[in-house]
């Protein structure tokens, strides 16, 4: 309130200070005449309480209630209003000076109605249990009425003169213990009903809130108060599109934490969905007809909250986003709107500069709703047509004058609605006709499908034919919902439109086809790729690019999520975005939860790898890159097993303990492709996995007294089920435990001192080969760093150099014998002659020949760094150290592509030619053979 009182106003300002001076006797001050100007409401209690006026623009809350409520209904009714309004006018005092913002005043205006709400129902509870006793469940403790917030109160964003939307549920069924005893149906009820007469039942002192639980269960005509498990039937069976919408803002006010708790865990899977819930905007765009029409039957333009540009649309973009997104994303799964907004923008799923703006649009519309509601503590979403009416709120927003406060009222419900429109822009209901494919809803199989087909240019329309007549007769179609068939009726056209004149038109329907197939009854997939043509391009042509990719989506369709985010094709992830990712996976699952964590584990890992698949075709991330982004999922992942598997056995076992209490370490180390951080898209886990337990007692300190040694076995058993075990969603990875030492017949978890002393008197060439590509990937630091010791003292040892050529040269000559390779005319990149497992075993020679005299060459497990190694130690040239360092990425660069085309190794023979020869001509030169 910076601009001077308009002189339409100076009037009532004088009737203020006149009204002032007869009650206090005292002048009235210009703020508060500015304040009185703005909010009648003030003004009034004021007058009633004079001395009331000195402790306004503080920031101590007035809301003093006494520990026990006078057991008498009046006199409790006017305490609790007395209360209301002193604290209501020290709101609304600081709003309007500008002493508090927007934020903080919603803020307090929410914890006034959570204090008032519950003084109310203690008293209405200790009432009934007066007459009734109390109702108690099967174990004998108390069971209370949980009041659950809605709305802007259960977001913790409550406005000035507000209902307080309100659902009365209980834990559990029973009978009250009372002389009279009720059911608890009856109890609750009663309870419910005295709650809302003491807050909304107009006095003298005026109300505490007007209560509405229109949002019960079956409404006005449901029950008062219900039994969690009533509640959670009515959600499974009569649950409507727009309840979501409503649960989204749930809060429970009172309760045991128990009882909180359980109120989350039932509400949650109504509301969020495990997987993307893209139909969400097919019921928005309804809501939204419906709110257009009512706007213009009720000429509501000058509504703030319901009308174009209002509220409403901010809530229920948000809201939307929530829904669509809050079942992967337990981050979004939260009341506030303005915290779920700025989580949208953190995790990129809305436009950060969009976010800022809207949430400032939001934040003026709630300031102008506050302000009209300030001036007669009346529910008023409309702008006043009177004009002091007008010149009072332009006055109370702080504008010079009407035309710039409905200048720039204009302008924020205008970006408002852009936003509303881009998030639910509304259809053409002609938009449909000229798609191909309009007799897929009659008869795929016609002669006026095939000729739509032929004229879209397949390569063999009747071969697609039949596909879409098999699809149209499968019992998926036939079990789907009205819904879910017409989402796929629309979807199915586009599929054939955006094919159709593609060189492999065929195949990209095929793959699409295959993904409709796999969604199932998860019709909200459909919506996703018919609401957003920009996603099914980008499907499509992932489909063309990759079957392999094609495959994943057609198995993991929770990846078409990921389609959505164009950044996808423009920023690979890092490291930092892989973990902050498994993070946010895990926020909101409860530590014994197994399923769920496994579930997450799950889609953190294919997630990762699609977003890496798909970063590395459109050629944003190079090849070395590729295999390091998929190491660290693969990192990533055993660590997470990891500690979960601890955490499991530890709640069992207890801790693992040596002599001097000393806690017994573990490690996983991981040997290939892992290793070496060469990883691929289909690689398989080669792990071998320690611990540092010794002494004459191991044992573990739990009541169960587990030795170390049969400890460790568990846990390494248990990591192996968590990481192969298949589930709906997949295995996690296929791991491999043949390289710890002795092989199969060897312990599965070896500790450190036996590996060491395997390692020293009994390994093989090639098992020191393979030691050369092992590093430690998940687990305790101390036992990575022995490992590291025991891995340099093995490597770094004095080795004659005929007998090593002769074990390398041996194991390569068997590998060729007992691995085939491309034969005639064809070459395997990874076994033939000149292909990728010579370079490595030419490096791993070299390095193990030299590492007594040069140490740093086992510093890296990967071969290129260790290439570079060798030739900075004079061991080969700088000359053929690139040469091979070049041929061993372009031999990678093909594999990758060729998994990702769902291909094996054998290539042309003539492909590689002058490269097979360079490395055979290395081979030659270094084992004559």
């Amino acid at each position: 309130m910076h601009a001077p009182i308009p002189p339409l106003l100076v009037p009532e300002v004088n009737r203020h200070i006149a009204n002032w001076q007869a009650a206090a006797g005292t002048p009235l001050d210009a703020v508060s005449c500015a304040v009185f100007t703005c909010s009648e409401f003030v003004a009034r209690a004021c007058l009633r309480e004079p001395e009331l006026i000195t402790a306004l623009d503080g920031s101590e809350s007035l809301l003093q209630l006494p520990a026990q409520l006078p057991a008498d209904e009046r006199e409790c009714m006017a305490l609790l209003r007395q209360a209301r309004n002193r604290e209501m006018s020290r709101i609304t005092w600081r709003d309007l000076i500008g002493a508090a913002t927007l934020d903080e005043t919603l803020s307090d205006l929410s914890l006034a109605a959570d204090t008032l709400i519950a003084a109310a129902l203690d008293w209405a509870g200790n009432s009934v249990a007066e007459a009734h006793g109390v109702v108690r469940d099967a174990d004998g403790s108390e069971q209370t009425l949980v009041v659950i917030a809605m709305g802007k109160l259960g977001g913790g964003e409550l406005n000035f003169s507000s209902d307080v939307d309100l659902v009365f549920l209980y834990p559990e069924s029973g009978t009250s213990d009372g002389r009279r005893p009720l059911d608890s149906d009856s109890y609750f009820a009663r309870v419910g009903q005295r709650l809302i007469r003491l807050l909304d039942q107009k006095t003298g002192d005026g109300f505490v809130y007007r209560v509405d639980t229109r949002l019960r269960p079956l409404g006005s005509s449901g029950a008062i108060a219900i039994s969690y498990a009533a509640f959670e039937t009515y959600l499974q069976q009569h649950g409507r599109e727009w309840e979501r919408y409503a649960y989204v803002k749930a809060r429970p006010l009172t309760g045991t934490a128990a009882a909180r708790d359980a109120f989350f865990e039932l509400v949650r899977p109504f509301v969020y969905r495990r997987y993307l819930d893209y139909g969400v905007l097919e019921s928005l765009r309804e809501m939204k007809a419906l709110i257009a029409a009512d706007v213009g039957q009720r000429e509501r333009e000058n509504d703030i909250k319901l009308g174009a540009g209002g509220i409403r649309e901010i809530e229920f973009i948000v809201q939307s986003f929530q829904l669509m997104r809050g079942g992967a994303d337990p981050g979004l799964r939260q009341q506030s709107l303005l915290n779920s907004l700025k989580t949208l923008a953190q995790r990129g799923w809305f436009d950060a500069a969009a976010a800022d703006e809207l949430a400032g649009c939001y934040r003026y519309l709630r300031r102008l709703e506050n302000r009209l509601q300030m001036w007669r503590d009346e529910q008023v979403c409309t702008l006043p047509v009177d004009d002091a009416g007008k010149a009072r709120i332009t006055f109370a927003m702080g504008h010079a004058d009407n035309q710039q406060f409905a200048q720039e009222l204009a302008r924020i419900r205008q970006l408002v609605s852009g936003h509303f429109e881009a998030v639910v822009p509304m259809r053409n209901s002609d938009e449909d006709v000229d798609l191909p494919g309009a007799h897929w809803k009659a008869d795929p199989g016609s002669h006026a499908a095939m000729a739509q087909l032929e004229q879209l240019d397949f390569n063999d329309p009747a071969a697609l034919q039949r596909q879409l007549v098999v699809l149209r007769d499968s019992g998926q179609y036939l079990r789907l919902d009205e819904r879910g068939r017409g989402r796929l009726d629309a979807l199915i056209p586009r599929i054939l439109r955006l094919a159709g004149g593609r060189a492999d038109g065929d195949a990209v329907v095929a793959r699409l086809l295959g993904v409709v197939t796999a969604i199932g009854g998860r019709s909200a997939y459909f919506a996703l790729l018919t609401e957003n043509p920009v996603v099914l391009e980008r499907c499509a042509d992932l489909c063309s690019a990759s079957p392999w990719l094609a495959r994943q989506v057609a198995q993991h369709p929770l990846l078409l999520d990921e389609l959505i985010d164009p950044r996808i094709f423009e920023a690979p992830p890092t490291r930092a975005d892989l973990e902050t990712d498994l993070q946010q996976r895990f926020q909101a699952i409860a530590a014994d939860d197994l399923e769920r964590q496994m579930e997450a584990l799950r889609m953190f890992q294919q997630v990762s790898a699609f977003r890496i698949a798909v970063a590395d075709l459109s050629g944003v991330l190079p090849l070395m890159k590729v295999s390091d982004r998929l190491s660290d999922t693969a990192e990533l992942v055993l660590q997470k097993t990891t500690e979960l598997a601890r955490q499991e056995m530890q709640r069992r076992y207890g801790v693992p303990r040596c002599n001097d209490s000393r806690r017994a370490g573990f490690a996983i180390i991981g040997y290939g492709k892992l290793g070496g951080l060469e990883l691929g898209y289909a690689s398989d886990l080669d792990l071998v996995m320690l611990h540092d337990s010794d002494g004459d007692a191991q044992q573990c300190d739990g009541d169960q007294g587990l030795d170390n040694a049969r400890y460790f076995a568990r846990l390494g058993q248990r990591i192996l089920h968590m990481l192969s075990t298949t589930t709906p969603t997949g295995v996690l990875y296929e791991v491999d435990t043949r390289l710890r030492p002795s092989g199969k017949g060897g312990p599965l978890v070896s500790s450190i001192v036996a590996f060491a002393g395997y390692q020293r008197e009994h390994a093989w060439t090639w098992e020191h080969q393979a030691l050369l590509r092992a590093r430690p990937v998940a687990g305790d630091t101390v036992v990575c760093s022995a490992f590291d010791s025991v891995r340099r003292e093995i490597l770094t040892r004095q080795r004659n150099a005929e007998e090593l050529r002769a074990d390398v040269l041996a194991m390569r000559q068997r590998m060729r014998r007992d691995l085939p390779g491309g034969g005639t005319g064809a070459f395997h990149i990874k076994r033939d002659a000149g292909g990728l497992t010579d370079i490595e075993f030419l490096v791993q020679y070299w390095v193990l020949a030299n590492a007594h005299q040069t140490p740093r060459l086992i510093e890296w497990s990967d071969n290129i760094r260790q290439l570079e190694s060798l030739a900075a130690a004079g061991v080969c040239t700088h000359t053929l150290a690139a040469e091979l360092t070049d041929i061993y990425r372009r031999y990678r660069q093909c594999l990758h592509h060729r998994a990702l085309a769902d291909e094996d190794a054998l290539v042309p023979a003539e492909q590689f030619a002058a490269e097979r020869e360079r490395v055979r001509s290395a081979w030659g030169r270094v084992f004559g053979d």
